[in-house]
């Protein structure tokens, strides 16, 4: 190979090839056919580029990747890019200039023609049995004479109304459950997973609750955000799984675990981290879009975002809380590496 040329790999896209040394990684990028935001202009003020050096050899391309390879840390940087994030080889794409072999993970966010991942969910014939169920308890307030405690109350009433027996509770959903059963003056929504543990407490009467079903695929993860009071599925979001930089099969990903010491860890941390990017994405997706105010003439200071409904469209508004069930589905390998067991 010219040494004055090293070789620059792009993932989830899978571009590669030799550009000259001295570039920076949206110049390289250019040169091999992959989009990154440069809103800026490469003036380093927007923080679009955000991009990560991958660390380690990778048996597959047959090159070592360092953050050692790319240009030293520039003080712009630190605007976008936080020491956590730096620690874990983030850069702005702008400033990082390539001086060796480097493989280079191109988030979500920073991908200007972003990859369209087709993952409508189909209308079959399920059996509506969700592994969360809805119970409404209406109890009577404790009194000196009858003075049971809250759980002890609750679950009496969810047998005496539903024949639940033998209940446990969860310990985040006990730290609620006293204030839960006061708010609701003592009617409260009670969900329980497999008609065995309490593990949310809601006061008064409440009629829905969600759930996520996700796809891990070797190439593709996509999230079917559920209604599992209707079986409706609310909405999909899916994303590329970010293993694919460590190879796009199954067997390139067993190799880079048995050929690098942390290899294993660093790709159950990657599909753990997308899962929760997904989640995110699914949750915001029931809040209406931002738009942003526009300044005045010679105003300063930060930008300022307020919602833009669509006309006509109901939203949701949910949070992490409303999530009570997750369903994961994986081929062997993918389960082995989520899970951290040596696949």
């Amino acid at each position: 190979m010219d040494s004055d040329k090293a070789v620059v790999i792009f993932q989830p896209s899978g571009r590669r090839g030799e550009v000259p040394k001295g570039i920076n990684l949206i110049e390289a990028s250019r040169l091999l056919g992959v989009d990154i935001e440069a809103l800026c202009g490469e003036k380093k003020v927007c923080g679009k580029c955000i991009v990560r050096v991958e660390e380690g050899h990778f048996e597959k391309y047959g090159i070592t990747s360092s953050m050692s390879h790319v240009s030293e840390w520039l003080e712009e940087e630190e605007k976008f890019i936080n020491p956590e994030r730096r620690e874990k080889g983030f850069r702005l794409g702008c400033v990082a200039k390539v001086q060796g072999d480097v493989l280079i993970f191109v988030p979500e966010e920073s991908r200007a023609g972003k990859q369209v991942v087709s993952k409508a969910a189909r209308d079959i014939h399920i059996d509506h049995d969700p592994a969360v169920k809805l119970y409404y308890v209406q109890l009577d307030a404790p009194t000196f004479e009858e003075p049971t405690a809250d759980f002890e109350r609750i679950c009496r009433g969810l047998e005496r109304d539903y024949g639940l027996r033998n209940l446990t509770i969860d310990i985040v959903a006990l730290r609620t459950l006293p204030v839960a059963l006061r708010e609701g003056d003592w009617k409260v929504t009670v969900s329980v997973w497999n008609d065995r543990e309490i593990i949310r407490i809601r006061p008064g009467k409440a009629e829905h609750a969600y759930g996520l079903a996700i796809d891990v695929g070797t190439t593709t993860v996509a999230a079917y955000f559920c209604d599992l009071t209707t079986m409706e599925v609310v909405d999909t979001v899916s994303m590329m799984n970010p293993q694919c930089k460590y190879g796009e099969d199954v067997m390139a990903r067993i190799t880079f675990h048995m050929t690098t010491p942390d290899g294993l860890k660093r790709m159950s941390d990657d599909i753990i981290e997308g899962l929760n990017d997904l989640i995110k994405q699914a949750l915001a997706n029931t809040y209406p879009p931002k738009k942003k105010v526009k300044k005045k003439k010679g105003e300063d200071g930060p930008d300022e975002f307020v919602e833009a409904p669509v006309e006509g469209k109901t939203y949701l508004r949910l949070t992490n809380e409303d999530i009570e069930d997750i369903t994961i589905g994986l081929n062997t390998a993918m389960h082995h590496i989520l899970l951290g067991l040596n696949p």
